[in-house]
């Protein structure tokens, strides 16, 4: 039996559609946290060291790893013109946006989210399966599970 992990009010399914709009990498300052296989990836995709990768764009924070953030905004260091130099290998939380627990906990922190992403409440309905999977995926790679 699968874990249920979102809530009554999106068992059917959430409207999201990407339109590579950029607003997930920018913002508040924060975290975007990567595993070490992410680094291995992130770094070949840009065919450099990892220690030139890690000198360049990580900062570690208590036992994780962060990506850095452009200190003038907080906008992720690989965020240019509104797209991502990386997103064929950008980190698993990247791949799950809008998919995150904090969005997901109630309608109203999935409209706050909204806000702020013009992709939510467009497209078809992602499947409740398809967001739970995203959101254990989330938990694997950050070792929760």
């Amino acid at each position: 039996m699968p874990l249920k992990m979102l809530p009554e009010w999106a068992h059917e399914g959430l409207r999201f559609e990407c339109t590579e709009c950029g607003e997930c990498c920018t913002g508040a300052p924060g975290y975007i946290w990567v595993s070490k296989n992410e680094v291995i990836a992130i770094a070949e995709h840009l065919n450099i060291s990892l220690e030139k990768f890690g000198q360049q764009y990580l900062r570690q924070v208590g036992k994780r790893w962060s990506l850095l953030e452009d200190p003038k905004n907080f906008d992720c260091i690989f965020l240019k013109d509104n797209k991502c130099q990386i997103y064929p290998v950008r980190p698993m939380q990247c791949k799950t946006f809008p998919w995150w627990l904090q969005n997901l906990t109630s309608e109203e922190s999935w409209q706050q989210a909204a806000k702020t992403c013009e992709g939510i409440g467009r497209g078809e309905v992602v499947p409740s399966e398809v967001i739970e999977e995203c959101l254990i995926n989330q938990l694997k790679e950050n070792n929760f599970s």
